[in-house]
């Protein structure tokens, strides 16, 4: 049987194979693919050949944002083809230290989709039942696409932990930024701010439901922001989504005395910079954030039955047109948040 996947060849390059799909082993199940978002962490790939100084190797296979069929079901007692399903792109190995101890994003000896593994650009692939989650007939594959984003967005929150008075000033307003609004306004906080450097994305920020939204390189964005919460100290909480030198420079000032930051956007350099001195005299909290851990479940409750959450999906492309896909996400045209590769 023949799958054809999509692989970065080169920077800015992309092409589609076709190969033969391998049998199926013990616990395996095999998914048709409908659905696949694209992700930061995707196009650092694309326009940098990989994360800071870490480059992969070419060709490689991305994607880690799938929906779709179950096409194999391999004598699965939980599932039948047809089923419809999300997948987790992370397989931890289950016995590690880390994930005896419930950390399965920080599994070294797992697999995660499009990174260490075969990735989710492709007709078909082939999981483990562990990874798969069955969505009802109500929810497209567009939305259940989404499961994965805000798995990342919902794992932010359980780190950091805000309360329902807690106010949160967001860095970023593409996908992972916009998740994690959703995220933390089911939570019940009613102050959330986002900033970011698109007008296009301020003014989608604010039309989606932020206390407010700034462009970056408006001076006066701090101050306005901190004089509307915690008396003039500033959000008690941010997140970075965005991985710059200027978006956690922004959290940095913001955020209040004894507040926290979470860096969940990966930065396209190896080394960041910042003012250690505000940090230390107000003595913040910096949570990083890695992927996200067994939230694949509860991200499936929460979003069940949500109709905002799909506002966010922008533009849509036929599987083949993948190369112009990426161009289009790469150069922020035709107001892109989130933008979706579907297979008929």
């Amino acid at each position: 049987m023949k799958n054809r996947i999509a692989k970065l060849v080169d920077i800015n390059k992309i092409e589609i194979f076709e190969e033969d799909l391998p049998k199926l082993k013990d616990n395996q199940i095999l998914v048709k693919i409908k659905s696949v978002g694209i992700c930061g962490s995707d196009m650092h790939y694309f326009k940098e050949g990989g994360l800071g100084s870490f480059k992969s190797k070419l060709p490689m296979e991305m994607g880690h944002e799938p929906s779709g069929i179950i096409f194999d079901s391999n004598k699965s007692k939980k599932f039948k083809n047809g089923d419809r399903v999300v997948i987790e792109p992370g397989m931890p190995c289950v016995s590690s230290n880390w994930s005896t101890k419930g950390f399965h994003n920080m599994c070294d000896k797992g697999t995660f989709m499009g990174a260490n593994h075969s990735g989710a650009f492709a007709d078909y692939v082939i999981v483990e039942d562990l990874q798969l989650e069955k969505i009802p007939d109500s929810m497209s594959f567009d939305k259940a696409a989404l499961i994965e984003p805000l798995g990342v967005a919902l794992h932010t929150y359980n780190l950091i932990k805000p309360k329902l008075y807690d106010s949160v000033t967001i860095f970023g307003s593409g996908p992972i930024g916009l998740c994690t609004f959703s995220v933390f306004e089911k939570a019940g906080i009613k102050e959330i701010y986002m900033v970011d450097e698109l007008d296009f994305r301020v003014d989608f920020a604010k039309k989606f439901g932020a206390s407010n939204a700034y462009n970056i390189n408006d001076k006066n964005y701090i101050n306005d922001i901190k004089s509307k919460t915690n008396n003039g100290y500033g959000t008690t909480f941010c997140v970075d989504t965005a991985g710059k030198d200027s978006s956690i420079d922004g959290c940095i000032r913001i955020c209040s005395p004894k507040g926290k930051i979470a860096l969940v956007g990966i930065p396209e350099q190896d080394y960041i910079q910042y003012n250690p001195h505000i940090i230390r005299t107000k003595e913040l909290q910096l949570q990083n954030v890695r992927r996200s851990n067994q939230t694949m479940h509860d991200c499936l409750k929460i979003y069940n039955e949500d109709i905002k959450i799909e506002k966010i999906v922008s533009h849509k492309f036929d599987f083949l047109d993948i190369q112009k896909a990426f161009e289009l996400v790469a150069k922020y045209e035709d107001h892109v948040i989130k933008c979706m590769i579907e297979f008929k």
